[in-house]
């Protein structure tokens, strides 16, 4: 289960980028062969409010594309589970700005930015070159399942 939240996107259309991150999501976890029910939430905002949660939780006064708060915690629901994946928050005029400036479709980057950010939840990280490789490879996996090239190039 997706719960997505908005805060001030009037440049961007609600509906198509509803649509995209859900579409994102969904090619992700199945392409990652997670079999557990999950929850995630998805909160997606402007740059001002991305620099305050970017200072609050990281102490960088400056806004970015994506935040990954993973939990990855079990919860009992009824007679099965229920994985806490964890939380993403998303810039939509971060990455706006950066698909321009890297000449590539917004679109497409934006859902680079939303599978980085799960696969973070997964429990992948770039914080090494071997590990930066094998995330750099699951993600250009899940981006040609959408019809995406590889954002590497």
């Amino acid at each position: 289960m997706i719960d997505l939240f908005f805060d001030d996107i009037s440049k961007f259309k609600k509906t198509e980028v509803t649509k995209l991150i859900r579409t994102s999501i969904d090619v992700g976890i199945e392409e990652m062969q997670f079999k557990k029910k999950y929850y995630l939430s998805i909160f997606v905002t402007n740059d001002i409010n991305m620099k305050k949660i970017n200072f609050k939780y990281r102490k960088k006064n400056k806004t970015t594309n994506v935040l990954s708060f993973p939990q990855n915690e079990i919860r009992p629901v009824g007679k099965s589970s229920l994985t806490i994946l964890g939380d993403i928050v998303i810039s939509l005029e971060k990455i706006y700005e950066e698909s321009l400036d890297q000449g590539k479709q917004f679109y497409n980057h934006l859902s680079h930015m939303i599978i980085h950010s799960l696969l973070h939840l997964l429990g992948y990280n770039h914080d090494t070159k071997k590990n930066f490789e094998i995330m750099k490879k699951k993600e250009i996996t899940i981006l040609s399942k959408m019809s995406i090239s590889s954002p590497y190039k």
